[in-house]
């Protein structure tokens, strides 16, 4: 996964008074959500996207080129959350996942009012699909760029204009804002709780669960893991007797549905064993 992911340990400025269930007036982090995205070739080789097509390398192909085109987080999420809600109801046999991939970018980009232009989504796109080779001449730059346009249209029509989504960022720094309340100050500094917990957020979007869970529960299923990795035990947790101590953000934070989703996203890290990568 793209370990390269580096989240500001400071903790969010969240208004406590919001019910842990709500994130409509959660204000997030400016520096936290605009995170450094530093590329370490030695975890992250590059991967030979034309022998792997498949939808986990068309979420890591929407990954890659949004760290290389300095994209938001949120950005990058709601693109490749597009990208898993055309791919829903389209079939691979009949849209390129490369193309698409680059079509959600610039969608969510415009969404998200992040500032990336249709040229540098192209280029950069290509330059990862085809590696070392040179970037496009003018006839065929403009041929993609008519593609994607036109595939903009198309994917806002399978997305039926609903294009704003509901993103588990919020949640998850509201939620671990209240935990640091709960576990004190010196936990989150002496563990990096915070920055594990940005790094599996986002990827877990290499996967279309993102599609199937709500955003709190897969918010509080990434605190719990996170807490799992580092022997970090929530004060007054019970989950043999299903008391755990996320069962209080949502009403579909069950120990059961938090373990069943955990199992999940455990399985999103072995699905790179399948990858092709650049010899």
């Amino acid at each position: 996964m793209d370990r390269g992911i580096v989240a500001n340990p400071e903790p969010p400025s969240i208004n406590p008074s919001n019910p842990a269930g709500s994130a409509a007036s959660i204000p997030i982090n400016k520096t936290l959500t605009q995170v450094c995205l530093v590329k370490r070739d030695d975890q992250n080789p590059p991967i030979d996207y034309p022998n792997n097509y498949n939808h986990f390398a068309g979420a890591r192909f929407i990954i890659e080129c949004g760290i290389k085109l300095k994209a938001s987080v949120l950005t990058i999420a709601t693109a490749a959350h597009y990208y898993h809600k055309f791919f829903a109801t389209a079939s691979l046999d009949d849209y390129d996942p490369y193309q698409i991939g680059s079509t959600c970018i610039y969608l969510a980009s415009k969404v998200e009012d992040d500032d990336i232009k249709i040229r540098d989504i192209i280029n950069v796109g290509i330059s990862c699909v085809r590696r070392g080779e040179p970037a496009l001449s003018l006839e065929p730059y403009f041929a993609m760029r008519d593609s994607v346009i036109q595939a903009e249209l198309l994917l806002m029509r399978v997305l039926q204009f609903k294009l704003k989504v509901d993103l588990p960022h919020r949640y998850l720094l509201h939620y671990l804002k209240s935990l640091e309340d709960w576990l004190g100050e010196d936990t989150f500094r002496s563990i990096p709780i915070v920055q594990l917990a940005w790094t599996i957020i986002q990827d877990i979007y290499h996967s279309d669960i993102v599609l199937h869970y709500s955003p709190q529960l897969i918010a509080a299923t990434i605190i719990n893991l996170t807490l799992q990795v580092y022997g970090v035990v929530v004060p007054g947790c019970d989950e043999i007797n299903d008391h755990p101590w996320y069962s209080v953000l949502h009403p579909d934070c069950s120990a059961t549905n938090v373990w069943d989703l955990q199992t999940k996203v455990i399985h999103v890290y072995k699905q790179e064993n399948d990858l092709v990568f650049v010899s």
